[in-house]
């Protein structure tokens, strides 16, 4: 398998922390500012990833390696082009799904 296609065969994870409007860039939100949101819950990403057709599987009860505390889960979805651009598009498509509140 050549290179190109092995990495397309991966997975991203989605951790709720990459969206949270309430983390800073240090913190380990990933997001533009306007592409995230207060609080999002994994159910809120898996149904923002399936609007988007990301095949997302949710892993519930799973820590951030950064945050061992917080076992919020994390959900995984396609590898279909740049993190930070699939990112950017759930936290819009939540931010529809909310009713364009962040």
């Amino acid at each position: 398998m050549q290179r190109e296609e092995m990495q397309s065969n991966k997975r991203i994870f989605v951790w709720p922390v990459y969206l949270d409007l309430n983390h800073t860039r240090k913190e380990g939100r990933l997001t533009k500012k306007e592409h995230s949101v207060k609080a999002p819950k994994v159910s809120e990403i898996k149904r923002a990833a399936e609007n988007l057709g990301l095949h997302p599987e949710v892993e519930a009860n799973r820590a951030h390696p950064a945050r061992p505390f917080d076992r919020s889960g994390r959900v995984t979805i396609d590898n279909l082009g740049p993190k930070s651009a699939l990112l950017d598009r759930i936290g819009a498509e939540i931010i529809r799904l909310r009713g364009g509140k962040q």
